[in-house]
């Protein structure tokens, strides 16, 4: 093979990788899935905590509280 058609291929494959790395399709989420909220409460009674009733918006935030306050270093 001669110089200018080894230059010629190296050229035509260096170009169709540059322009094959310019398909990427973006990547975007299509639906937003839409979750329960936190305190809404399990299904199965055996985790949850006992006297506490599901969908209780302000004892989920107390319980949440005693929770973080065992989970502090500073205050054991």
């Amino acid at each position: 093979m001669r110089a200018g058609a080894v230059w010629a291929i190296a050229v035509g494959v260096g170009t169709a990788l540059l322009v094959a790395g310019c398909g990427e399709k973006p990547q975007t989420a299509t639906q937003r899935k839409v979750d329960a909220t936190a305190y809404s409460g399990s299904t199965v009674n055996g985790f949850t905590e006992p006297g506490w009733k599901a969908g209780d918006k302000t004892s989920w935030e107390g319980q949440m509280r005693e929770r973080n306050k065992g989970q502090n270093e500073y205050g054991r």
